[in-house]
């Protein structure tokens, strides 16, 4: 306030805002993410056995033992990485399949189930977003990755979603056994799989006529192969 003099003097009495400090648990959350982050990047471009932990350390701007305290090994680190978009994709493709259930009255098709299960996966690769297809081409990984003594691949936490499938699938074709529908499916996670990847293998082999990030394209002609497919399996000609 002015003085006598017309000066203006600090007034001691009021006190200045303090900054506030960032929580640990703010802290903490931020490190996890930047591991993550830099984990599924890694190891969707080398898989699990290619990439070291100092190496994720260094990407995400952390230390080898601060991943130690978060994760403890390499091999939960994975899982946690798997596991963080899981619930993503899980629940768009459980919301998919309920929404065809709803729509058709249970009376199913093949190309119509073929297509609500595959919709959702290819959707979140069309957006583009980075971490969307550094995930894709991890399951390609995961999809792939046989089991070994630092890594134990078993169930997965997309095995349900596969489980539910299978089961609407014998609406489609009540003729036919779980063994059919199961290794039907193995035969369309490998196109998913190949998909996922974004190798450009195709891009080669077709001379630029296709490529292999154009997933709406992949998407239109996995649904229509594998949903006729599914329609003709083991009928004779």
């Amino acid at each position: 306030m002015p003085d006598a003099m017309g000066h203006v003097t600090e007034n001691k009495d009021i006190k200045k805002p303090r900054q506030r400090r960032r929580k640990q648990s703010d802290r903490r959350e931020e490190s996890c993410e930047s591991i993550l982050d830099a984990a599924e990047e890694l190891f969707a471009q080398r898989g699990f056995h290619g990439v070291t932990l100092r190496e994720i350390a260094k990407a995400s701007g952390t230390d080898t033992s601060l991943l130690h305290y978060y994760f403890g090994t390499k091999d939960a680190l994975f899982r946690a990485v798997i596991d963080r978009r899981a619930d993503m994709v899980n629940n768009s493709r459980m919301a998919s399949l309920d929404a065809y259930e709803a729509e058709c009255g249970g009376e199913y098709t093949a190309v119509g189930l073929v297509s609500a299960y595959l919709k959702p996966t290819f959707e979140f690769m069309i957006r583009g977003e980075p971490g969307h297809l550094n995930y894709g081409a991890l399951v390609a990984k995961l999809n792939s990755t046989v089991s070994s003594p630092d890594l134990e691949i078993g169930e997965t936490p997309f095995d349900g979603v596969v489980h539910r499938l299978v089961k609407m699938m014998h609406r489609v074709r009540p003729d036919l056994t779980d063994a059919d529908f199961y290794w039907f499916y193995h035969m369309m996670s490998g196109s998913i799989s190949l998909s996922l990847a974004q190798t450009g293998r195709i891009d080669v082999l077709s001379g630029g006529k296709c490529r292999s990030n154009d997933f709406a394209t992949i998407l239109e002609h996995m649904t229509d192969l594998y949903g006729r497919a599914l329609a003709q399996m083991g009928k004779t000609q």
